[in-house]
């Protein structure tokens, strides 16, 4: 027992091994501290209490994860309990070096993600670094100046904190014993304390969620520990996680939500055969359309195309990508909770396609887009649900260009000249991509000032702008008269008010349907029926005469007694919201993120959640078993 007591040998190495643990947990809570600082917009509605509780949530994860960090250098100590050695020394150096410096790296990287996605770094913002320009520019709400601050002060204060610690004193013991004790003793503490202890279950993400509250929950989820078990776990979802009811209920639960319903379909079309054109805009919100209540001044475009078309006023995107919105667009296939599932080859390929479907009957289809469409594998997927033609950035000389490609005005000039004499009937697809991060159109649109919430407001009104320019164009040509057009967001956005990644609002995004074919009585209509982007096949099929019964997820928008919501997934889940009422379900903290409607009956709403987990349950039973189908 004295042994323990003298200086060096086993009372050294456990006064070390402490110091590096405090170090660390003291990083980690400064890390925390810069998360949930870096906008003040993250916590300004925030009660102190609620902060600090999120510190205490954090401390489990922050020791889990600083023993992570202390159990390599545990065992390269070891061997200078028998002897003093160079090499141990500096390796333990340049260990805790490497992981000072990544530890920074991943709390910033967190940080930008947060403002960007709503989420810190999981399996779908790894699966983007084989793409290492597009995800910069998808995460570069965050200014990299400030994070480049962040990242020096940090990296500073920690080596300053680490380098308090005696590293060079000897811990050579004189007892063999407790050497061995020494060796096999502290190795297993910090194993027991890298599970959060000795309980029956190891510390798991559940651990940080404790409120409804996102930025809290993930301040409390240690980046460092998250990235450990992120690689640890693999990139694939091999077992349902959402598994909440029975599975003939869930399934029973799908059947009844999208059943065809009895009532007469409302057709909008004035001719029979018409061709299609579908404009996805990039990165847009209801928040920011002034004729779905949004801020005013930024789409006078949209909202004087909206006098002459067919406006939805209660439409979702399934999710915050625009892979997912694609899916969802044209395979009819909803966007899922920490994967995507364009990335999966064996999976993508067996979704069903409205292309495919429109090209049975007839129609030529062109895809028109001004970027890298390699990125997130798009080029396979649209080559694979059957697009006849496929436009990117080396169809055209271009003559100005953001980060992700040509400015729309390009790309609709670009199309005017493609289509003069085309084959009629077509189904087109237009992609936008002025409106991306970073917002780096270099066009004064009238909006002062550079905050992230004026640089995106001026690049939708750019885009607005230009929309409206190429639509009058379009009124000019030859096919207009037989062409109906969808104008459809590929996905919501978190500015320009901050929005949170799970909340209705975010994913709230408009939907006109306007030209030629479309019957003169219904312009200047506004519709609230809810649905999302796994709704287009059904409803627009339904118009055009072919069978969706191949897309199962699929609502026609159109039949009144069919049931409408919009079904959307976040980062870890989901939100479902109808007429009567709106839900936002977190699956780790098991708590309600939002109701529309807090004075709704109770029986109602867990109705209402209930419908939600089946579907999410039974989308990640489609995902898993897609590649097993034939």
């Amino acid at each position: 027992m004295f042994t323990l007591l003298k200086p060096g040998g086993m009372s050294a190495l456990l006064r070390y091994l402490i110091s590096l643990l405090l170090c660390w947990v003291l990083l980690f809570l400064l890390q925390q501290a810069c998360f949930l600082f870096f906008d003040p917009g993250w916590t300004r509605a925030l009660s102190g209490t609620a902060i600090r509780t999120s510190f205490l949530h954090a401390l489990p994860m922050d020791i889990a994860a600083a023993c992570y960090l202390t159990l390599p250098v545990a065992l390269l100590a070891a061997p200078l309990l028998w002897t003093e050695r160079r090499w141990p020394r500096k390796a333990i150096k340049i260990f805790l070096a490497v992981c000072i410096v990544l530890s920074v790296f991943i709390n910033v990287v967190d940080m930008a993600l947060f403002r960007a996605w709503g989420t810190k770094i999981n399996h779908k913002a790894l699966s983007y670094l084989v793409y290492p320009e597009e995800a910069i520019g998808a995460t570069s709400g965050a200014h990299p100046g400030q994070l480049m601050v962040i990242f020096v002060a940090q990296c500073a204060l920690a080596w300053f904190l680490f380098s308090r610690i005696d590293h060079r004193r000897s811990i050579v013991g004189s007892s063999v014993w407790i050497r061995i004790i020494a060796i096999t003793l502290f190795p297993a503490l910090l194993l027991i304390g890298m599970r959060g202890g000795p309980q029956d279950d190891p510390i798991d993400r559940s651990w940080s969620y404790h409120t409804v509250h996102p930025v809290l929950n993930l301040g409390a989820l240690n980046g460092v520990w998250n990235v450990i078990v992120l690689l640890a776990e693999p990139p694939e979802i091999e077992a349902n996680p959402y598994t909440y009811l029975p599975k003939d209920e869930a399934e029973a639960r799908f059947v009844d939500l999208h059943e065809d319903g009895t009532s007469e379909r409302t057709y909008i079309l004035n001719t029979e055969r018409p061709n299609v054109m579908v404009v996805l805009l990039e990165s847009w919100t209801a928040d920011v359309v002034g004729v779905l209540g949004g801020d005013r001044g930024v789409t006078p475009g949209f909202d004087r195309l909206a006098k002459d078309g067919l406006l939805f006023t209660n439409f979702y995107s399934t999710g915050f990508r625009t892979e997912q919105g694609l899916c969802a667009l044209l395979s009819g296939f909803p966007s899922q909770p920490k994967t995507t599932i364009i990335r999966q080859y064996g999976k993508f390929d067996r979704l069903p396609s409205i292309v495919n479907v429109l090209d049975s009957a007839g129609y030529h289809s062109t895809y028109f887009y001004a970027g890298d469409i390699v990125f997130a594998n798009t080029r396979s997927y649209l080559e694979t649900i059957g697009f006849d033609v496929i436009h990117d950035e080396n169809s055209f000389p271009i003559s100005r260009r953001t980060d992700w490609g040509a400015y729309d005005e390009e790309l609709f000039d670009f199309h005017l000249r493609s289509t003069r004499n085309e084959k009629q009937p077509f189904f087109h697809t237009i992609m936008t991509s002025s409106s991306h991060e970073p917002f780096d159109i270099p066009v004064d649109e009238g909006f002062p000032g550079r905050s992230d919430a004026q640089l995106y407001r001026n690049s939708v009104h750019y885009t607005d702008r230009t929309l409206a320019t190429f639509m009058d164009s379009c009124r000019h040509q030859d096919w207009y008269a037989n062409t109906l057009i969808i104008i459809v967001a590929d996905h919501g956005h978190y500015l320009p008010h901050n929005r949170g990644n799970h909340t209705a609002e975010r994913h709230r995004i408009p939907l006109l349907i306007t030209g030629g074919a479309l019957k003169p009585e219904l312009r200047g209509t506004q519709n609230t029926t809810f649905g999302s982007h796994v709704d287009f096949a059904a409803s627009l099929l339904g118009q055009l005469g072919p069978s969706a019964h191949r897309f199962e997820w699929s609502n026609d928008l159109f039949t009144a007694d069919a049931p409408h919501f919009g079904f959307w997934t976040f980062d870890d889940g989901f939100g479902i919201a109808r007429a009567d009422q709106t839900i936002v379900f977190d699956n780790l903290s098991k708590l309600v993120m939002q109701r529309r409607d807090s004075t709704a009956n109770a029986s109602d709403d867990t109705e209402l959640l209930r419908n939600g987990q089946a579907l999410e349950q039974v989308l990640l039973d489609r995902y898993i078993t897609l590649s097993q189908s034939q």
